[in-house]
């Protein structure tokens, strides 16, 4: 349920103030859930670095960074070692940090969600289902949803330890069984079982009765706005706005902050929800291989290839020239830290559009292009815009995509969602277009010109939306153009600054600041403007013409001009002047480590204040809050920003944001607005890079306002072959209008819409339903994303949101593949500094799945070989081999659903000649080691034979 909190009543009161978890803001220094979510992240991804070589075959070492000095820059740095931003890494761990804020908000009365009133069996099971989700997004790399699931389920496992008397019980480490299907989360309190005594004198440290801690028993608080809903002699959760802590058992045991009751406690249960998280990461990854989760998390490579290609008769010199320009790219990047982490092509024609091929392998990319054969096409427009849709869907967020086309968009009908998703994503779109767009042919009929303006007026307004391009040239061009592509891809691009103007004459210059952290400077300049002259922070200027100057490298392209600043570039304050008759428009990029990500939070007020992201587009007039997450300064010792500013298509200035002394966590600031304005805006970001420059960066997308306000009621998953609903309510701060509502997804599963058009009237709401049917034989975890809007042509007001859902069968698989180790062959040299590449030890194990089945097999750590065959009894056998110079293995087996099995085995170079073959036997890794009889058996065998062998 997304909501807007327009108003502080007693019932908002009420509600908001049942945020009673780590907190979502700091409070008194406390550690919140964004910290410990953040911090998770770090710590699996410094793993990572640690297991996996970098392009140069390196990897970091434990020592490598201290733990006070963990930053995504710092690991970035020393692990690419160049010019690769964290900047997607961070909107990443952002997006999930969201998600997670979000649960206090959209299920404050869901006990299970938060662990409260003794639900440990529900939670448990809620994190299943969630962590069962995002598995599944994961392997169909439905990313964003991915990122969505795992903050909600977070939000609910780090609860566990500030919400239930886990560390109360003396325990410093998670309870990994809570995340783990087929075992026990532990003793739990009996349903009338006095559990806390009432607060005394020394207020709540000793308020957990004596025999439920000498016993390791389980409990949690119970939160309740009424006391008479609490059991009595039940610890309560504690807090201003839980009443039934006047119920005995009197007072609360949550560790939420430093002065909750059990804030004396606040530190360790955080420590623990720490790890509990970075175990949650490392499930995870087990479940979905490296690849993929490198990816979920925006840390495999800093960029995606996403090509939208008209295939129609008339573009085959165009695909030709898409073709070396793809092939170029693969072939300078490949085996480097530019090299693209995916790439996605999506061909559209008339009536034709897909499908989609989304492939990490670059040969295969490849060999897509080049079977694209154009053929065909009717009338003049197609359906490019049904593609893009297709491309913004299936591309990560904050990607950069190029459509090739010849044609306007027949399909003018999905704008508005386009702008939606350009919006909600955060992407840029590039358009190159040929043909009858470049060429005004008296043989052109005057349909087709009027046709071909419409749609360069369409593309140029959608990419303008974007921060891309539209950029209208001949065939011959395409591929020199193209270049643009290059630098997009490059790791660690920046917007400087982008301005469309309308304006007849400029007189006063464009100004611009370059930083010590920034390199190649691009300036894209589109239109016919004269007399442009570059004037550098020295007072030197230079006449902008074709060809090479003292400080720019210049190419011309139709009324494109691509200007280069030569390195070294001056630091300072830069000035572009020219005249122009007509609209033109100015683009300015570059390379740099700094940056920032930003987003509009919406506030809830209480004790316990929280924020969430705001989805759609704002109202006008309305102030706001910015949360601006700062990457880089890190890399950057005395970096400061100074200022952020709303500013105008024209570069002018809206609003002068004030930045709050308040941060939610490292370098994340809360900027207030006064006043949200009516035209689209662009956000500014100023400050100083610590050398003493200013340094300035841009948000590539435009934000519109809108009078109306959706409200949405939703849910993370639907069920395959079920109808399922969506509620919409709308309602209007301005005068009455009609407004038509359209519900569209890429999945095609959406029915109708009732009704499809509503009046509003200043602050009624209006409500509406759309209903779906999701067919038998949808894969189970695909997403659906969904975008809902609302149109009116009375006033010109759009407005949106965009949901994405997951598909889940209806069945429950509880149990963990088994992983048994049969035999090991070991010949590795005897004396330790021997030679070990001469040798291969071999292992042999047996994997099985008692439920849906094992869907995939892989080995990690080691540097060998692994191969498997199909055994009876859903049994397979697994046959592993590598040289002695790598002693150890993790073999993982993944069932259908997401659960994991694996044996780790870990073989250290022996001081005395060895047995060449050890038969061993290994319980199911599903289960504790402890509870086997076999478990001090092999830990004396592992110390006679100096063979360590784990089991996880």
């Amino acid at each position: 349920m997304k909501m807007k909190i327009l108003s502080f009543g007693i019932v908002i009161l009420l509600l908001t103030n049942h945020i009673l978890s780590f907190q979502p803001n700091r409070s008194k220094g406390s550690i919140t859930h964004r910290d410990i979510t953040r911090n998770g992240a770090l710590q699996i991804t410094y793993r990572i670095f640690q297991q996996i070589p970098n392009f140069e075959g390196k990897v970091l070492t434990p020592n490598s960074i201290p733990e006070s000095k963990l930053t995504a820059e710092r690991l970035f740095e020393l692990y690419y070692g160049e010019m690769v931003s964290a900047s997607k890494f961070s909107k990443a761990i952002d997006e999930i940090a969201n998600a997670n804020a979000f649960v206090d908000f959209q299920y404050f009365f869901s006990a299970l969600r938060h662990f409260d009133s003794e639900t440990l069996l529900e939670g448990k099971r809620k994190i299943l289902e969630l962590l069962t989700s995002v598995v599944q997004n994961i392997q169909q790399e439905n990313f964003q949803s991915a990122r969505k699931n795992a903050g909600r389920l977070l939000h609910t496992l780090q609860d566990f330890y500030s919400h239930s008397n886990w560390i109360e019980l003396g325990f410093m480490e998670p309870n990994s069984n809570i995340i783990v299907p087929d075992r026990d989360i532990g003793t739990r309190a009996a349903k009338n079982e006095r559990t806390c005594s009432d607060c005394g004198s020394d207020g709540c440290r000793n308020n957990i009765l004596d025999n439920i801690k000498s016993r390791k028993i389980l409990t949690t608080g119970y939160f309740s706005l009424s006391s008479i809903n609490k059991p009595s002699g039940k610890c309560s959760h504690g807090g201003n706005f839980d009443f039934g802590r006047f119920r005995p058992a009197k007072g609360g045991i949550n560790k939420d902050k430093f002065d909750s009751e059990h804030g004396f406690l606040h530190k360790k249960a955080a420590n623990v929800a720490t790890e509990a998280t970075k175990q949650l990461f490392q499930r995870i990854r087990d479940a979905v291989g490296d690849k993929l989760f490198l990816r979920f998390l925006n840390i495999d490579s800093p960029s995606a290839l996403t090509f939208v290609i008209d295939t129609t008769g008339s573009m085959r010199n165009d695909i030709l020239a898409v073709k070396e320009r793809t092939f170029s790219i693969i072939e300078n990047t490949l085996g480097t830290t530019q090299q693209p982490s995916f790439y996605v092509l999506v061909p559209f024609n008339d009536p034709d559009f897909g499908p989609v091929i989304k492939t990490t392998n670059p040969d295969i990319f490849k060999q897509s292009i080049a079977a694209l054969r154009a053929v065909g096409g009717g009338d003049f427009p197609e359906m490019s815009l049904h593609g893009l849709q297709l491309a913004l869907t299936n591309s990560a967020p904050n990607s950069q995509i190029y459509v090739f086309t010849d044609a306007p968009a027949k399909d003018i009908e999905l704008r508005n969602t386009i702008l939606a998703l350009i919006q909600q994503t955060r992407s840029q779109v590039y358009f190159f277009l040929t043909n009858v767009f470049a060429r005004r042919r008296r043989s052109l009929s005057r349909r087709v010109k009027r046709e071909a303006e419409t749609g360069l007026a369409l593309y140029r307004r959608l990419a303008a939306a974007s921060g891309g391009d539209a950029v209208v040239i001949t065939r011959s061009q395409l591929f020199e153009l193209t270049s643009i592509i290059d630098d997009s891809t490059s790791g660690a691009l920046v917007i400087l600054l982008l301005m469309t103007s309308s304006l007849p004459r400029v007189e006063n210059p464009i100004t611009f600041s370059i930083d010590t952290a920034l390199q190649n400077v691009t300036i894209y300049i589109r239109g016919n403007p004269s007399d442009v002259k570059l004037i550098n922070p020295n007072g030197q200027n230079e006449t902008i013409g074709k060809g090479s100057g003292n400080f720019s490298t210049t190419k011309i392209f139709g009324d494109l001009k691509v200007i280069r600043l030569q390195s070294p570039i001056d630091t300072g304050d830069w000035k572009l002047q020219l005249r122009s008759n007509t609209e033109y428009s100015v683009r300015i990029t570059g390379q740099s480590l700094i940056d920032f990500n930003d987003d509009i939070v919406t506030t809830f007020e209480g004790p316990h204040p929280g924020l969430i992201v705001q989805t759609g587009r704002p109202n006008p007039d309305q102030n706001a809050t910015l949360m601006v997450s700062v990457i880089g300064f890190p890399l950057f010792p005395n970096s400061s920003i100074s200022e952020l500013l709303l500013l105008d298509v024209n570069g002018g200035i809206l609003q002068n944001g004030t930045i709050l002394s308040e941060t939610l966590a490292a370098e994340t600031y809360l900027v207030e607005i006064e006043s949200i304005p009516r035209v689209p805006y662009l956000v500014l970001l100023r400050g100083q890079d610590g050398m003493g420059n200013m340094f300035q960066r841009l948000s590539a997308t435009l934000i519109s306002s809108s009078r109306a306000t959706l409200t949405v009621e939703d849910d993370e998953i639907v069920r395959l072959g079920q109808e399922f609903n969506v509620t919409i309510t709308l309602k209007s701060e301005g005068p009455t209008a009609m407004y038509n509502l359209t519900v569209r997804d890429d999945q095609n599963f959406a029915q109708r819409i009732v009704p499809s058009s509503v009046t509003l009237q200043g602050n009624k709401s209006v409500a509406a339903v759309a209903y779906f049917i999701v067919p038998n034989g949808t894969a189970t975890g695909t997403t659906i994303t969904i975008t809902i809007e609302a149109t009116s042509t009375e006033t010109d007001d759009f407005n949106y949101d965009v949901l994405h859902l997951t598909v889940r069968d209806q069945v429950e698989d509880v149990s963990s593949p088994n992983c048994t180790t049969t035999h090991l062959e070991y010949p590795c040299p005897p004396v330790p500094g021997a030679n070990c590449s001469q040798e291969t030890w071999r292992l042999e194990a047996v994997l099985s799945d008692s439920g849906t089945g094992i869907t995939n097999i892989y080995s990690r750590l080691g540097n060998g070989t692994l191969e498997t065959h199909e055994l009876e009894m859903n049994r397979t056998a697994a046959n592993y081999s590598a040289s002695c110079c790598f002693p150890e293995v993790e073999l993982v087996a993944v069932d259908g659903v997401g659960n994991i099995g694996k044996c780790v085995v870990r073989v250290e170079l022996p001081t005395t000649p060895q047995p060449t073959t050890l038969p061993l036997t290994t319980p199911n890794s599903g289960a504790p080691l402890r509870s086997h009889p076999s478990y001090y058996r092999e830990i004396a065998s592992c110390l006679v034979l100096a063979l360590l062998i784990c089991f996880q």
